[in-house]
């Protein structure tokens, strides 16, 4: 496997990403958020692609470790989800927290009484019957109606492939013959995923 599709594997996943902007994102703006990354990706998979194709592995490999670098310094400056904060009862930091994600002059109270009365709620279910509580959860229709489709969704997307795929395309191309060279196949495909995901 060249270098190439071995960056593009590597870039594909983010699993930390989604629970901090559903912690993070106001209700309004957060399905927005959520699917924006698969945008995102599609831009990193097309930028990692096409200096694969312009540039030796060697120089490729130094550029693609900026921006992780970038993100690990990022990642300090970020405070902890209040949601988090509060579920270690850490009611001052969250406050913080929730007041930097939407400004300074954004009231937060609101917002920030609904997040203490959630967690008040589940804490209260959770001392008394902790267990028949998550059972009833589990079993109720708001939990199985979205885990379903999110569910079915989800398995349908890792069943098609895709990971795989984006990491041996480079390979695809080149046994498939074409008179196209693969790492222009490359990024034709890239350009073509980023129309499809800003579409989405």
């Amino acid at each position: 496997m060249n270098f190439q599709n071995f960056s593009a594997a590597v870039l594909s996943y983010g699993p930390a990403v989604t629970p901090y902007i559903s912690e993070t994102a106001h209700p309004k703006i957060r399905g927005i958020l959520v699917t924006l990354r698969s945008f995102v990706l599609a831009i990193g998979l097309l930028t990692t692609w096409t200096l694969g194709y312009f540039l030796p592995w060697r120089i490729h490999a130094y550029i693609l470790t900026i921006p992780p670098i970038i993100l690990i310094i990022l990642l300090f400056l970020l405070p902890e989800t209040p949601y988090w904060l509060i579920e270690h009862n850490n009611i001052k930091a969250a406050r913080q927290s929730l007041q930097f994600f939407r400004g300074e002059k954004y009231d937060i109270s609101e917002e920030f009484n609904e997040i203490q009365q959630k967690h008040e709620i589940k804490t209260t279910h959770n001392k008394e019957q902790p267990w028949k509580f998550v059972l009833k959860r589990i079993c109720s229709s708001a939990f199985l109606k979205p885990f379903t489709c999110v569910g079915i969704l989800y398995s349908l997307a890792a069943w098609s492939g895709f990971s795989p795929l984006v990491t041996y395309t480079f390979e695809i191309l080149d046994a498939a013959g074409t008179s196209i060279e693969p790492g222009i196949g490359l990024i034709i495909i890239g350009s073509i995923r980023i129309v499809f995901a800003g579409t989405y």
